[in-house]
């Protein structure tokens, strides 16, 4: 069995031990080096290592895990980075309809 995490912190441990934590609180020691903040991991529950990266980039498929949009599923079109404030991403669903959400 498998879970979806996604990554929301990344830094560099006691004796340069490179880490990151997920969206429920798992420390994963020693990642790929392509995996960035905001990407998703499928993470096996039964040996604790990481099965797949998905990058957090446009043309990739997304859900909306919280807000008025929560459930929708959609293809991101863009991402608006804000320094001081949320990142907007546009997305598209199936039927073709667009909408955005923050992430952050």
């Amino acid at each position: 069995t498998f879970k979806l995490c996604k990554i929301v912190k990344k830094a560099i441990g006691k004796n340069r031990v490179p880490y990151c934590v997920t969206n429920d609180g798992r420390t994963l020691r020693y990642q790929h080096p392509d995996i960035k903040i905001n990407d998703t991991i499928k993470l096996s529950l039964e040996s604790n290592e990481v099965l797949d990266h998905y990058a957090y980039e446009q043309g990739n498929v997304a859900i909306v895990v919280g807000g008025s949009n929560k459930g929708r599923v959609g293809t991101i079109h863009r991402i608006e980075k804000h320094d001081a404030s949320f990142n907007i991403v546009h997305l598209a669903d199936a039927k073709g309809a667009k909408f955005a959400t923050r992430v952050g």
